[in-house]
């Protein structure tokens, strides 16, 4: 039995999978333990996107629809990795907005907004930057449950996370709980 500590203070973490529960209680649920389709939208790193692509496919075997921004073929916006976009923001040299005005950002972003939307569950695959927190965020900031997994990096600490439902050490936990 593990102890995870909250924005509610310690607690075991089968209560927070609890809590997270009685989100899905209705149409969205069936019985303990098992859940009709929920739609999910993991927020991670591109550098996780193996891990992610593992976490939707195990996701969409038991049932669930799943929005994985790494998958060109399931979204309608291009994949758009760091890679693709090497130069880095220079103050010096860049104007912030200019910087960040592509077509293919505004329409990631703007379908990612719409999936976040579409979503139940908000998983956050940690450790990961800023742009994964900030969807996980509005994701909170929307009113959907939330999962993180892993830990940050060492020296990292983002209290905001304790914004989340349940606290999670793998994604093979997670899908044994969404099974």
């Amino acid at each position: 039995m593990r102890l995870m500590r909250g924005l509610y203070g310690t607690v075991n973490n089968n209560l927070l999978y609890h809590a997270l529960d009685t989100h899905f209680i209705g149409e969205k649920r069936l019985k303990k333990g098992s859940y009709f389709p929920v739609k999910v939208y993991i927020s991670a790193s591109w550098k996780k996107r193996e891990e992610v692509r593992t976490l939707a496919n195990k996701l969409r075997k038991l049932g669930h629809e799943v929005f994985d921004f790494t998958d060109h073929k399931r979204r309608n916006a291009p994949e758009i990795p760091p890679e693709k976009f090497p130069e880095q923001f220079n103050p010096e040299k860049h104007n912030y907005h200019d910087y960040l005005d592509w077509p293919e950002f505004r329409f990631a972003m703007r379908e990612n907004y719409q999936a976040i939307a579409w979503s139940d569950l908000i998983i956050l695959l940690l450790p990961c930057g800023q742009d994964a927190t900030a969807d996980w965020a509005l994701g909170v900031g929307m009113g959907k449950r939330s999962i993180i997994v892993g830990n940050p990096g060492a020296g990292v600490r983002c209290p905001t996370h304790l914004w989340a439902d349940v606290f999670s050490e793998s994604i093979d936990d997670v899908v044994q709980r969404l099974g």
